[in-house]
């Protein structure tokens, strides 16, 4: 952050003082937090600046040692611990109410605390975000799953196994919520077989045909299992009285929690029926490599498109996390401010309608991001300058050669309409009005 007053041009803060804390958490004990506040000289205005450094030693809990009794005055305290992931896309934050004894300044917590990173969900869902969690529980369930030997017990199986069907149910509804799609259950067959759309399910077929696994069995002459034949595994187990998924964390419940129509209701069951995963994985895997191939960005780019995370034009009312050039499809693109188009009331102005009937766009986003909405032209043979103006008596930017912020939402849709081979009128004759302006 800059360390210059923001009211006295050219003056230099000085520091005030320096807060160092240590945290009685033992998943946070680690870690140490400098509160460090300036102060302008002139003006006399405080800003203060947070930063996390890991100690050399953790701290270890406990106050009261060789039966000393703490001393000093105690203060209450709201520790904020707030940290960047390394790709920049995302800013945690751990907070939880602390107290800490003035002379040690170690905080300890004095109830639960909350970790949010600032992702909002709205009613749409978070697809992409979905599969980044199918992605880290497919990590956990690596990570934990007993390898290169038997494993010591059935206990030790069942959370790895629980945490890939996880996985595998939270990678296939997100395909589905990113096709608008809502209503599903659990069901890892019903979600894949019913639920998926069919280019999808096509694709993942493909890819897992040509796994190592079913290689081999093609080597030897012998028919490869389905994905949905693998799928339908986990689905029900013990004459459909139960399901994997509730078996991994259920297990040891007497079987009175079985429904009376089971036939197993109150039995003495061996439950041998407990699959041990083998080609589970590997679907899982294809499923989120999949997901990636048909991600809007990625089938922009092969279309030709110029498409990047985290690169969009640092303008005024440019949102989204991805910047696209729409020059390199082919388009031009007019974001219009939600004030320019639309009344108090929510109903369209009429210059705004004028702009759509005698200039339909090909593709065109809503109102929900940043107030705007975008709409997408072909180019034609005419030469575009990005910039404001008015384009008949509407407010407006255009963007041509500039980066476009876009949300994957918009993208997975632009890519739908342009891979439709729909047809886009080209924005022509068009002249507007103070269109140089930064």
């Amino acid at each position: 952050m800059s360390h210059t007053c923001n009211k006295c041009p050219g003056q230099e803060l000085i520091v005030e003082s320096v807060n160092v804390f240590r945290h009685g958490v033992e998943a946070l004990s680690s870690l140490v937090k400098m509160d460090i506040n300036y102060i302008c000289p002139s003006c006399g205005q405080k800003t203060g600046q947070a930063r996390v450094i890991t100690a050399k030693e953790a701290y270890r809990n406990g106050l009261v040692q060789d039966g000393a009794s703490p001393t000093g005055e105690v203060k209450h305290y709201h520790a904020g611990l707030f940290r960047s992931s390394p790709d920049g896309r995302r800013h945690t934050s751990v907070q939880f109410p602390a107290v800490f004894r003035v002379d040690e300044k170690i905080l300890f917590p004095t109830f639960e605390g909350n970790v949010q990173d600032g992702t909002v969900i709205d009613q749409h869902g978070n697809p992409d975000l979905l599969l980044e969690f199918a992605e880290q529980y497919f990590k956990l369930y690596r990570s934990i799953m007993p390898t290169r030997r038997l494993p010591n017990s059935l206990i030790e199986v069942m959370p790895a196994l629980h945490l890939l069907v996880i996985a595998a149910e939270l990678g296939l509804k997100a395909y589905l919520i990113r096709s608008d799609k809502a209503d599903f259950g659990h069901s890892l067959q019903k979600l894949y077989k019913e639920d998926l759309d069919s280019m999808h399910r096509n694709e993942i077929e493909r890819r897992f045909a040509e796994s190592d696994l079913n290689m081999n069995l093609a080597a030897l002459g012998v028919e490869r299992p389905s994905v949905e034949a693998i799928l339908r595994v986990y689905d029900k187990t013990y004459g459909g009285a139960s399901k994997v998924y509730i078996d991994s964390r259920y297990y040891a419940e007497p079987t009175t929690a079985f429904k009376p129509s089971s036939g197993l209701h109150g039995a003495n069951l061996l439950k041998s029926n407990n699959p041990y995963p083998i080609f589970l994985p590997e679907v899982v895997r294809i499923l989120i490599d999949t997901y990636r191939f048909f991600s809007g960005h990625e089938r922009l780019e092969r279309l030709g498109g110029d498409v990047k995370y985290g690169t969009r034009e640092p303008v005024n009312d440019n949102h989204g996390d991805w910047g696209l050039v729409p020059s390199s499809l082919g388009l031009v693109v007019l974001s219009v401010p939600q004030p320019a188009g639309m009344s108090a009331e929510g109903d369209k102005l009429n210059a705004f309608r004028r702009l759509l009937s005698e200039k339909p766009p090909g593709f065109y986003t809503d109102w929900m991001y940043g107030g705007n909405i975008l709409l997408f032209y072909g180019a034609g043979e005419q030469d575009y300058i990005d910039g404001l103006g008015m384009l008949n008596g509407v407010e407006c930017r255009l963007w041509r050669h500039k980066r476009l912020g876009m949300h994957a939402r918009d993208l997975n849709l632009l890519a739908n309409v342009l891979e439709s081979e729909a047809s886009f009128e080209c924005l022509t004759d068009v002249h507007l009005a103070d269109n140089d302006k930064p």
